[in-house]
């Protein structure tokens, strides 16, 4: 892979990274910089703004061009970013009107995930989102900025921060290739997740543009941002009718949105067993959402099933213990249905599916006959249950209403009669019994 490194001659950040560059190409780490790990990497300066970059300006047999540059603000703060070019209207820095360019969503995280490394104590980390240009560049290319004012495009340790950045990235080959929706200039909900998931992004769109976006546009991103796994819409930055009029595009696309919450999740696997789960989950329940504890192995996925009385019997009302539980366990999904309900469905690999099947049924028994009055034998746990019973209250003569009340609350209730009713004289005892196949295997 050849790999150009462009700065222009009129920009001082640009030329202040180039010579950091080069002060450190002269003395580098045992083994090298990543950056040249089975890449050439070429050297170009070019005259004038690099948004006006023609493709002549820089290498012709490059895959790759790193543009490296300054950032400029109407709100100035010290900050290192990244981000894609491109103009989603009218080409007022350079490119043309509505044309993006090509990028690198895992290249581009490499580099801020560095930057997030190397900043100097008071300097930001951030993308930005897509703008300016150039737009035709024939290859993936990017903008490694230091802004935002002349103080910080002459801070040696800035501008050395932003080449080290540049000289240590290695992309990974975990990273999921997102385009993004919503937010501000500096993309702070994209930044967060290139940050600390495997989402990277590619071009991304702030909320003024989102909610008008064409279908063709779309179609740009998803093209240009190279093999793209997913969407991500930022649904606090715009509103219900905006984030309607993306999904529909999506849908026209067949690309998934993806939410920060899942790609958090798929920190604890790799890609093809996040799919698998879900994919698997889907064919359950189309509204199953999977939650993973521990970390997943890799493996052929299984559904492990617990019997819907038994679980409700063990858990209603404890659902953090069961999810503790789980986590002391590990290798294992839970699910919710519609609304967030805990459901009793489980997955886990196929190889782990007997196993982590008995130690739910114990984990429920236990569970039950800790909490409730309750009898085990053979296959089956009876559960007895003292609760309120109406027919004998009236029989005592309480009226309906308040003093039904105090009693189910544990409360003596005195009638106008002067005798006294204690709840356990209007409780009845209801014992139910669930049948676990094999339970006496497990004891």
């Amino acid at each position: 892979m050849i790999i150009d490194i462009v700065n222009s001659d009129s920009d001082p950040a640009g030329r202040n990274i180039r010579a950091a560059v080069d002060d450190l190409l002269k003395n580098p780490p045992k083994g090298g910089f990543p950056l040249f790990n089975g890449n050439e990497v070429t050297f170009h300066t070019v005259p004038g703004r690099i948004i006006h970059a023609e493709r002549s300006a820089v290498n012709p047999n490059a895959d790759l061009i790193i543009v490296v540059s300054r950032h400029s603000s109407v709100n100035p703060v010290p900050v290192l970013t990244v981000h894609p070019a491109g103009n989603f209207g009218v080409a007022g820095l350079g490119g043309r009107d509505m044309e993006l360019g090509l990028t690198s969503p895992a290249w581009m995280k490499a580099v801020l995930q560095n930057h997030a490394m190397f900043a100097p104590e008071g300097y930001r980390v951030s993308y930005e989102i897509t703008h300016h240009g150039p737009t035709d560049l024939p290859v993936p290319f990017f903008f490694v900025e230091v802004g935002s004012t002349e103080k910080e495009w002459n801070d040696v340790s800035a501008c050395t921060a932003a080449a080290k950045s540049v000289l240590y990235a290695q992309p990974s080959p975990e990273a999921l290739a997102l385009i993004g929706f919503g937010g501000t200039h500096y993309a702070a909900r994209q930044t967060a997740i290139c940050l600390e998931t495997k989402g990277a992004f590619g071009h991304m769109m702030h909320t003024r543009d989102a909610g008008s976006v064409s279908k063709e546009m779309v179609s740009q991103m998803i093209a240009k941002s190279g093999g793209v796994f997913a969407a991500h819409v930022d649904r606090k930055a715009l509103s219900k009718q905006e984030i309607s009029h993306i999904e529909g595009i999506l849908a026209e696309f067949g690309l998934e949105e993806i939410t920060e919450g899942d790609l958090r999740k798929m920190n604890a696997m790799s890609l093809a067993t996040w799919v698998a789960y879900r994919d698997l989950a889907a064919l359950k329940a189309p509204d199953l959402k999977i939650f993973p504890h521990g970390r997943i192995s890799d493996g052929e996925p299984a559904v492990v099933e617990l019997p819907a009385d038994l679980f409700s019997a063990a858990f209603l009302g404890y659902e953090e213990i069961f999810l503790a539980e789980l986590d002391k366990m590990g290798n294992i999904f839970h699910t919710t249905g519609k609304g967030g309900k805990i459901m009793p469905t489980l997955l886990t690999s196929a190889e782990n599916r007997q196993k982590v099947s008995g130690d739910l049924i114990v984990l429920s028994v236990q569970q039950i006959t800790r909490t409730q009055d309750s009898l085990v034998e053979g296959d089956q746990i009876t559960i007895a249950r003292r609760q309120f019973d109406p027919v004998l209250a009236r029989t005592l003569g309480v009226p309906s209403g308040p003093l039904y009340g105090q009693l189910v609350a544990g409360k003596s209730v005195t009638l106008p009669d002067g005798r006294m009713i204690t709840p356990d004289m209007v409780t009845k005892v209801v014992r139910t019994s669930i049948k676990i196949p094999g339970l006496e295997n497990y004891s």
